[in-house]
């Protein structure tokens, strides 16, 4: 398992040429430096150096990140935030009681009892059979709210969905610094598509997808990372671009959209937006901002992160548009939960296909 340590030379390429912060959503509001990629560097280089310990002011800054990326793509030297905040959060969970105490609460009885109840009721949608297969990866999604959806869009190109009802893809545990039980999922995951000889996985929900990109950098078994190697990760959107989908919804819809933070692939959802009949899109302002879902935990950074719901909520309403999509699961509950009912949100495939 990787430690501080194995990132001392992307800490020490940071150039502190400040670019970050023209582009990091929570230096915008706070204007400190230690909430910036720079700002941790400094501290983290401080902590491997013997300067400073990891304590819980520097564990305040690290939380504030929202991993959103923002700053990772205009960042000249290349480095990846977000693993190294990751890491270097992992460290202090490792000793830290309070933090093992909330990712056991995750483990058991929100992803563990709560899920398990839900499948009860929950099953997995009949697939029409096609000679095209693919895995669908629902993740948390899926279990709470079934793969219907996903099935009906998939079946009407012709391509039959295997649903093999994956666990969580493991980013709360990733999130929070629970590298042990990252690596739990990861396990579970590829112990999974090992039963099957279907190599494309089709994902909905934009984090996921970005957590099964990069599962290969969290795995020290050879043999695990010949079989992440072979898959083929695919957005439902790139996959359904490529097959031409006609879309048609029953009523006209006036739309806005939100992109993730986690989607590459916005010229496939661009291209679907554009491309639906009776659906009218409008591009709201800052659309591919953060909606601060990370924050939403953090209570008592709540005057911080109320500036974000705020601006985004105002974003939304002022597109005109009285409904807001958007590709990933904690995006949708986010947008929701600081909706005030002003807006309807819902996952855009979802949207679709019940609208059909």
């Amino acid at each position: 398992m990787k430690d501080l340590k194995d990132y001392r030379e992307q800490i020490h390429k940071c150039s502190k040429c400040g670019l970050c912060q023209a582009e990091c959503p929570i230096y915008k509001i706070t204007g400190n430096d230690c909430s910036v990629s720079r700002g941790h560097f400094v501290m983290l280089k401080g902590v491997l150096d013997g300067e400073l310990k990891l304590s819980k002011p520097i564990k305040r800054y690290l939380d504030l990140c929202l991993k959103c990326g923002a700053c990772t793509k205009f960042c000249p030297s290349g480095i990846d935030i977000i693993d190294i905040v990751t890491v270097a959060k992992s460290e202090f969970f490792k000793r830290n009681k309070l933090e093992k105490l909330k990712s056991f609460i995750l483990k058991y009885l929100i992803f563990g009892l709560f899920i398990k109840l839900v499948k009860i009721f929950v099953k997995p949608y009949g697939s029409k059979n096609y000679t095209e297969k693919v895995l669908f990866f629902g993740g948390c999604g899926s279990s709470i709210k079934g793969d219907k959806n996903i099935v009906k869009i998939l079946n009407s190109v012709e391509v039959e969905v295997i649903n093999p009802q994956f666990d969580c893809c493991g980013i709360p545990y990733f999130t929070g610094g629970d590298l042990k039980e990252f690596q739990n999922a990861i396990k579970k995951f590829i112990n999974t598509v090992k039963k099957y000889d279907i190599k494309e996985i089709v994902v909905n929900c934009a984090s996921c997808e970005k957590a099964l990109r990069d599962y290969i950098k969290w795995v020290d078994n050879d043999v695990d990372k010949e079989v992440l190697k072979e898959l083929k990760i695919k957005n439902i959107y790139e996959f359904l671009r490529k097959k031409n989908i006609k879309l048609k919804l029953k009523q006209c819809a006036k739309v806005t959209y939100h992109k993730p933070c986690n989607i590459d692939n916005f010229n496939d959802i661009q291209w679907l937006l554009n491309n639906t009949e009776n659906l009218e899109y409008i591009e709201m302002k800052d659309f591919d901002k953060c909606c601060g879902f990370s924050g939403i935990p953090n209570f008592k950074e709540i005057k911080i992160m109320k500036n974000i719901y705020n601006t985004k909520r105002e974003n939304i309403k002022n597109s005109g548009a009285n409904i807001v999509l958007t590709s990933c699961l904690g995006c949708e509950a986010a947008l929701k939960a600081y909706s005030f009912r002003q807006y309807k949100v819902f996952d855009f495939i979802e949207f679709i296909a019940t609208h059909l």
